[in-house]
């Protein structure tokens, strides 16, 4: 299962084990938390003036939860960085300073409008830009693609963020964390 996983080699060395633990930081990466309202148009749309996304801070203007517009990569659940416009979602991570993290996420596009190239920022520590080609794309066939990120925590708590890079309401689309 892809997630945001600890390896922590300290813990498996103290306990006499060969083999590093992990464990799933993120809440709620694959949006599962809570069901589409809105199902006769499969979205909700939150903004960042208070309405809660289970485990998440919609940062910037609005995201959509998406369920039955398109197939999710994991479950039934997956975003739309785009709302009505570029969208930025973070959460806070307990995390251990000097631990190494790796952070895998799946990314695809809202093939109905805007650009064909769809961009998404991450930050976790580092950050990179992702692009995802929506071309030959379709709600059936959305392509997901897994990304990995290796990062050290600098800090007892590290501060994950998504941010579209696309403008307008199809954005990139995010599922899996």
């Amino acid at each position: 299962m892809k997630n945001l996983h600890s390896i922590t080699l300290a813990v498996a060395l103290a306990a006499g084990s060969a083999h590093a633990q992990s464990a799933n930081l993120v809440a709620n990466g694959s949006f599962e938390a809570q069901s589409v309202v809105n199902t006769g148009i499969g979205f909700d749309t939150f903004t960042s003036a208070g309405q809660g996304l289970t485990g998440w801070t919609v940062n910037l203007r609005s995201v959509d939860l998406v369920s039955t517009l398109w197939a999710a990569s994991n479950g039934q659940n997956s975003l739309d960085l785009n709302g009505l416009g570029k969208g930025v979602i973070s959460q806070v991570l307990n995390t251990v300073v000097g631990q190494t993290y790796t952070l895998s996420f799946d990314l695809a596009g809202n093939a109905a409008a805007g650009d064909v190239i769809k961009r998404l920022s991450v930050n976790v520590g580092p950050t990179g830009t992702y692009t995802f080609d929506t071309t030959g794309k379709s709600y059936s066939n959305m392509g997901w693609t897994t990304y990995t990120i290796k990062f050290a925590a600098v800090s007892t708590s590290t501060t994950l963020s998504f941010a579209s890079g696309t403008s307008g309401p199809a954005g990139p689309a995010l599922d899996n964390i």
